[in-house]
């Protein structure tokens, strides 16, 4: 009995395969193709003139800008320290890190 029910398994998951590649294919060939001309129909060079003026009118204002110097005479200011520490070298390590230990060249 357990033959049976494989011999007809088959055919019908060939069958329900079958029929949803057909319905993939039909959407495919059916799909709205307006999205892929967007893509294809952009200037470069309409971009670089965009992206280039708004680089020169950023920096006409940074050019513009004026900055306040009492900022580093205010006590505040001066009363921080600077807690950063200075590293020491360290060994550099082989010449090839990935040949193999016996050919270091050390």
């Amino acid at each position: 009995m357990n033959e049976k029910v494989n011999t007809w398994k088959n055919p019908v998951i060939a069958i329900l395969v079958l029929a949803m590649v057909v319905v993939a294919g039909y959407f495919y060939a059916t799909r709205n193709r307006e999205s892929d001309t967007l893509l294809t129909d952009v200037s470069v060079a309409d971009q670089v003139v965009t992206v280039d003026g708004d680089l020169l009118k950023t920096l006409g204002k940074l050019k513009k800008l004026q900055l306040d110097d009492s900022v580093f005479s205010d006590p505040v200011w001066q009363s921080l320290r600077d807690f950063g520490r200075t590293l020491s070298s360290e060994p550099k390590g082989r010449v090839n890190p990935f040949a193999p230990l016996s050919a270091s060249g050390q």
